[in-house]
C-alpha cells in the first residue's frame, strides 16, 4: 500500500495527557513521552529508527533485526503522529479523565488536532507526518476540581488552543 493523498490539512479528534512539566502547562501524547512544542508543529519520527534505543536493543540481540530509516509515518510501521476520524461513545465517556495520583499531577483530555504532511489514511483515522492542536474539550463540572480545570486553562493559554465545553463545539 502507498500512502493516501490528502489535498491540504485535516483535522482528526485525539486524546492528550495535559500535566505540570516543571512549571509549565504542557501537551504530552498519551502513549509515550512526546511532549508537544508550543511555538511549532510537532514533527514525526520513527521511533524504531537505527538511531532509537529499541533498535539499538535489537542489535544486540539479533544480526538480523535492522531497520532502516524512513519518513515517519510509514506503510508496515506504527509511526506517525495519529487522530481519529470519527469519536464513538468510548471516547466520548473517557475524557477527561484525572491521573490515579490526582487532577495536580494531569488529566486526559480530548481535543482536535490539525494533521498535514505525508498523511496515511486508516479505517478509524490517520497516521500523519505533522500536527498542531486546535481545540481542548475543558474539563465539565462533574471533575471540575479546581486544580484540574486551572490546568486545562492554563495548557489552553499557552499552546494559544481554543477551549470547548461542549463535545459538539469539536467538530
Amino acid at each position: 500500500m502507498t500512502p493516501s493523498l490528502v489535498v491540504g490539512p485535516l483535522q482528526a479528534y485525539r486524546c492528550w495527557h495535559v500535566n505540570w512539566h516543571g512549571d509549565q502547562p504542557v501537551l504530552r501524547s498519551i502513549y509515550n513521552t512526546t511532549l508537544w512544542p508550543v511555538d511549532e508543529p510537532l514533527r514525526a519520527t520513527c521511533q524504531k529508527g537505527p538511531a532509537s534505543l529499541t533498535a539499538w536493543v535489537r542489535s544486540l540481540f539479533s544480526r538480523h533485526a535492522k531497520t532502516a530509516a524512513h519518513p515517519a509515518p510509514t506503510w508496515g510501521c506504527h509511526c506517525g503522529i495519529y487522530g481519529l476520524s470519527h469519536l464513538d461513545g468510548d471516547e466520548l465517556e473517557s475524557s477527561p479523565q484525572t491521573s490515579p495520583r490526582g487532577p495536580d499531577r494531569g488529566l486526559a483530555v480530548l481535543g482536535v488536532v490539525l494533521l498535514w504532511g505525508r498523511v496515511i489514511q486508516h479505517k478509524h483515522g490517520y497516521r500523519a507526518e505533522y500536527a498542531r492542536p486546535l481545540r481542548l474539550l475543558a474539563v465539565p463540572p462533574q471533575f471540575h476540581a479546581h486544580d484540574a480545570s486551572n490546568l486545562v486553562d492554563a495548557v489552553a493559554q499557552r499552546y494559544a488552543i481554543e477551549l470547548v465545553t461542549r463535545v459538539e463545539e469539536l467538530k
